[in-house]
């Protein structure tokens, strides 16, 4: 036998054929296999910044740990119409914008509990206070969630826990991310405590922070608290009806109308 047939005839012998080789994958498939299942599955991801932004509605739920929950909504349009508004079923448009334009108040929008508004300007702040009770309610769970969510399984929730600093610790909050059906998502903020990092002032010390360390506590929201954003998947509307009427509104660019429509035309900021 040659050198050559010597060499070929090793490397056949070395190599499994028929069963031989089907008994050699088998172990390293299921090994493979079972590696594979090991490793921790890549969690699917959605930004929730996006979702606010390309959302045709937002609804912004509000409980306090005691007393009246407040509800609003936030709702977009094609043509960057916005529309907020606040309390139950539908709601009472509050403060809407024209093709991303200035905004428009409703003074004489209200909600039980409002503070009374008799002068214009007195209605205005009202009005205002209304857009930041929804608009920040919002903020908040955004703040708290980050823009970076896990997006579980459809009608599945994932919890993860999140904290932010007071001036002696820190406030501890639970946030839910919830897949509903038809792309819905809801994102809530519970808060689960209050937790203090420095110890009661003893006798001994020149200066006592226990006053101020119960004031500041006293400040901070009860827990118990809790938020959540319910973002619609359906797609946007075109815009604000024309006919939609604006008795009661002040225009920001002082360039109203009765309706819409006419604030459309007077703005000029639909035409841009």
């Amino acid at each position: 036998m040659t050198r050559e047939a010597v060499v070929e005839w090793a490397g056949m012998m070395s190599r499994p054929s028929g069963l031989d080789a089907m008994r050699a994958f088998f172990p390293v498939f299921v090994l493979a296999a079972a590696i594979g299942a090991a490793l921790p599955a890549t969690a699917t991801t959605v930004s929730l910044n996006e979702r606010l932004k390309s959302a045709s509605r937002v609804e912004v739920n509000q409980v306090p740990a005691s007393g009246a929950s407040l509800i609003g909504r936030v709702q977009q349009f094609h043509n960057g119409d916005s529309l907020i508004s606040l309390g139950e079923g539908e709601g009472e448009p509050v403060v809407l914008t024209l093709c991303s334009g200035k905004a428009h108040l409703n003074l004489e929008a209200s909600w039980p509990g409002a503070p009374a508004a008799k002068t214009a300007e007195e209605k205005q702040m009202r009005a205002y206070g209304m857009y930041m009770a929804v608009m920040g309610g919002m903020a908040m769970v955004q703040g708290l969630a980050g823009d970076t969510l896990e997006l579980p399984a459809d009608g599945q929730a994932v919890t993860v826990q999140r904290e932010t600093s007071w001036a002696y610790g820190k406030e501890q909050y639970a946030v839910t991310v919830t897949s509903g059906a038809g792309g819905e998502l809801r994102v809530k903020a519970v808060k689960t405590a209050n937790t203090t990092r420095t110890p009661r002032s003893g006798p001994d010390d020149l200066v006592s922070t226990d006053g101020d360390k119960a004031a500041r506590l006293a400040e901070l929201e009860p827990v118990g608290t809790l938020r959540e954003l319910v973002i619609s998947s359906a797609p946007m509307a075109a815009g604000i009806p024309d006919a939609m009427s604006l008795a009661g509104w002040l225009s920001a660019s002082g360039k109203g109308g009765a309706t819409v429509g006419e604030a459309r035309t007077a703005s000029g900021e639909c035409a841009r």
